[in-house]
């Protein structure tokens, strides 16, 4: 039976307050004003990883299955989970609702990957695992943000590589994009897009997409799967 797949990555930012004047247009950050609101963002960060372990969040991801070559559509399926995804632990992921096509389905059939989540890039080890900057302005969902350039220092699934996006007046978490510095098999595409929240002040995945492509050969075929999340509600783990 084919598998429905389901993948989150932890946003752990941090939230404090930064004001700038920019005239409303983008501009290169220099390494010094970098250097600052990196302090400031892994000052308040690390003290989240060391009061919670995660989020648990109940979420409903709509789940496409296109063929890479033409684009057409094989099948789509609604999935209601209810999630547990822990910052350095596999997360526990309980589906409650499954459907397929239009037809319901026992939640037990959609079946979900699992894996050990990329090292976080804010917490006391951050700058061990990762090369990081603030690059320029952007404007996200509405919103002027600095752009983080988030560069693994290894080559493997665990390191995360591509842009975070803060606002440049709260530092408030906005945005993340991204891929895995290494694909595992079967994996041969991977894409993250995801807008982020706030719960008590720590920064949650609140929607988004998942872009990845998986072939394993006879009981998978090349399939590009594109999952839209929703989250309906989140909170931490303590």
């Amino acid at each position: 039976m084919k598998k429905c797949l389901t993948i989150s990555l932890c946003a752990v930012l941090a939230i404090m307050a930064l004001h700038r004047t920019d005239g409303g247009n983008p501009y290169t950050v220099s390494p010094q004003e970098s250097e600052r609101i990196l302090n400031l963002i892994f000052s308040r960060s690390i003290d989240i990883y060391k009061k919670y372990r995660g989020v648990e969040s109940r979420r409903k991801e709509v789940v496409q299955e296109f063929d890479p070559e033409t684009n057409a559509l094989r099948t789509t399926s609604e999935i209601i989970t209810v999630r547990k995804d822990y910052y350095y632990e596999k997360p526990d992921v309980t589906v409650i609702a499954y459907r397929k096509d239009g037809t319901d389905m026992k939640p037990s059939h959609a079946r979900i990957m699992k894996s050990i989540p990329t090292y976080p890039v804010f917490d006391e080890k951050g700058r061990e695992h990762y090369d990081i900057r603030v690059a320029d302005t952007k404007t996200i969902n509405g919103k002027k943000c600095y752009r983080i350039q988030v560069m693994p220092r290894e080559e493997t699934s665990r390191y995360f590589s591509g842009n975070m996006y803060f606002a440049v007046n709260t530092l408030e978490a906005v945005f993340i994009e991204g891929t895995l510095a290494k694909l595992s098999f079967p994996m041969k595409y991977f894409k993250i897009e995801l807008n982020t929240g706030s719960v008590d002040g720590v920064p949650v995945v609140s929607s988004g997409a998942v872009h990845v492509r998986i072939r394993v050969p006879i009981f998978y075929p090349d399939t590009m799967i594109v999952s839209t999340i929703s989250v309906l509600e989140s909170k931490l783990i303590q």
